[in-house]
C-alpha cells in the first residue's frame, strides 16, 4: 500500500517535467530565426521604341542614290530623304514630277530646281520604278515673229515662233541651247524646261536681236542655266 501511494505520488512531477520540456522546445522553435523572405523582382524598365523607322531596301537604295550626288544641311536625316522620296512617288502617280519641284525645295531649301529635279527622278527610279520614264526636253518659243534653232550640242533644228517641241534627253550632250532671232522688231522669249520645268528662259527685243537660252549638267548631273560663251 504504502508502495502504491508513493508511485502515485512520484508520476505527476514527472509529468510536469516532460510538459515544461515540451514547452520549451516549442518556445524555442517560435523564437528561431526565419530565412528573409526573397525579395521581389525589381521591374524590368520597358524599353522605348527607336524613335528612327526602320527604312526598307529600296528606300537605303534610295537615300545612298541622293547623298552621293545631292548635299543637305546638317539636320536632314535619311528618314526625311526616303519620307520625300516616297511622298513623291504618290504625287507623280496623280500629277507630273514639275508639281514636285516647289515641295522639294521647301523640304530641302538648299537645293536647285535642277537638284529637285534630280531627287524626284531617283525616288521614281529606286522607289516606283513603274512611273519612272526617260526624261524629256521641251523648246518654248514665244513672241513675235523670228527663226528658231534648237538643239542638243552638234544639232541645229530649225523652226519659227510660237515654237513648242519636246524631245527625250538621251546620250550625253554637253549642253542644250536655244536661239529666237527676231525679224522685224518686237519681243520673243526662249525657255528650256526638263520634266515640265523650266530651267532657263530669256527675252530679247528690238530689230534682229536674238534671245538666247542654253542648259547643261553640273557636276553632279543636275540640270543648270549655262553659258554659250562659257
Amino acid at each position: 500500500m504504502k508502495f502504491q501511494a508513493f508511485t502515485r505520488r512520484a508520476v505527476p512531477p514527472i509529468m510536469a517535467a516532460a510538459a515544461l520540456g515540451a514547452g520549451l522546445t516549442a518556445c524555442g522553435q517560435a523564437s528561431a530565426p526565419q530565412p528573409p523572405a526573397s525579395a521581389p523582382a525589381t521591374p524590368t524598365a520597358a524599353v522605348a521604341a527607336s524613335a528612327t523607322p526602320t527604312l526598307s531596301a529600296p528606300q537605303l537604295q534610295f537615300v545612298s542614290d541622293v547623298r552621293n550626288v545631292l548635299t543637305f544641311g546638317s539636320d536632314v536625316t535619311d528618314a526625311k530623304v526616303a519620307s520625300f522620296g516616297q511622298h513623291a512617288c504618290r504625287s507623280v502617280q496623280s500629277g507630273t514630277l514639275a508639281g514636285e519641284v516647289q515641295p522639294a525645295r521647301r523640304a530641302f531649301p538648299t537645293i536647285s530646281k535642277g537638284d529637285a529635279i534630280q531627287l524626284i527622278t531617283i525616288a521614281e527610279k529606286d522607289l516606283c520604278p513603274a512611273q519612272s520614264g526617260p526624261q524629256m526636253v521641251t523648246y518654248v518659243a514665244t513672241g513675235s515673229s523670228a527663226d528658231v534653232t534648237y538643239g542638243p550640242s552638234g544639232s541645229g533644228y530649225q523652226g519659227a515662233v510660237p515654237l513648242t517641241v519636246t524631245k527625250p534627253l538621251i546620250g550625253n550632250p554637253q549642253f542644250y541651247s536655244m536661239s529666237v532671232q527676231l525679224k522685224n522688231g518686237g519681243t520673243a522669249t526662249c525657255q528650256i524646261r526638263v520634266d515640265g520645268v523650266t530651267i532657263v528662259s530669256a527675252s530679247a527685243s528690238g530689230s534682229t536681236n536674238v534671245a538666247s537660252c542654253a542648259m547643261n549638267q553640273d557636276l553632279n548631273g543636275s540640270w543648270q542655266e549655262t553659258s554659250l560663251n562659257g
